[in-house]
């Protein structure tokens, strides 16, 4: 392989299209020039594609590739520059997950020391229909890093004395990802909102539910404001 010379192009994210700079760092005399075009005239359609274009605005990401004349070989940079696109191209398509939903219709009854399903029937959005409110269950379709989050207002049968009230997330039924217990002195005439959050990497169908307990009887009450249930994925690398 005979290496002309080195070249410096750049991704455009307006077009989709890579493009050579106008100024060659070693390039300095026209022979050289016509050298190059003639050179990339009698490249195959794929490499004239990678040394043909003009130079316009452009994103910060670029690479370099080395053209060959003989059997117009490019260096493992071109294949950089492939993965490049091809991870872009990914991106650019991935599915987007978050729902939100709420409480403002179905009151819950929580017997003192019992964990209850906190149910969210209430659907604000859900982009890409992993949401169940029927049985107020998350299902991800990807893989990922997600972000959840699960509030209640909690109001005690009894409210003159002690209690803690206790929340958790959980992945397919047992596992408790996520906890928060919230201790309120007697005498408290106002509904305690409760609330976990966590970040977990979460494979695709796995069930996110929420779950209660208090150390004394009491409701989970309806409020937009109160009880709500949300989870989103984070940019992050799926296997499906």
């Amino acid at each position: 392989m005979i290496i002309i010379k080195k070249y410096y192009f750049h991704y455009n994210d307006n077009d989709d299209k890579y493009y050579v700079e106008k100024s060659y760092p070693y390039k300095k005399k026209a022979s050289l020039n016509n050298k190059k075009e003639q050179l990339q005239e009698d490249a195959p359609e794929e490499a004239r594609g990678w040394a043909y274009g003009h130079e316009e605005a452009s994103s910060e990401e670029s690479q370099v590739w080395t053209y060959g004349r003989a059997e117009d070989i490019y260096e493992e940079s071109h294949d950089w520059a492939s993965k490049y696109k091809e991870d872009k191209d990914k991106k650019g398509s991935a599915r987007e997950s978050a729902f939100r939903a709420l409480n403002l219709t179905m009151p819950q009854n929580v017997p003192a020391n019992t964990f209850v399903k906190a149910v969210f029937p209430t659907e604000q959005f859900d982009l890409a229909n992993e949401y169940n409110p029927i049985t107020s269950t998350f299902r991800p379709k990807k893989d990922g890093v997600y972000s959840i989050i699960a509030t209640i207002g909690f109001s005690p049968n009894d409210q003159m004395l002690d209690y803690r009230t206790r929340i958790e997330i959980r992945v397919n039924g047992t596992t408790a990802i996520a906890i928060d217990n919230d201790f309120f002195g007697g005498n408290t005439p106002f509904v305690n909102a409760v609330s976990v959050s966590t970040i977990y990497n979460l494979e695709a169908g796995d069930r996110v539910e929420v779950f209660v307990q208090s150390s004394i009887a009491g409701t989970i009450v309806t409020s937009e404001d109160g009880s709500h249930f949300e989870a989103a994925r984070f940019p992050s690398p799926t296997n499906n």
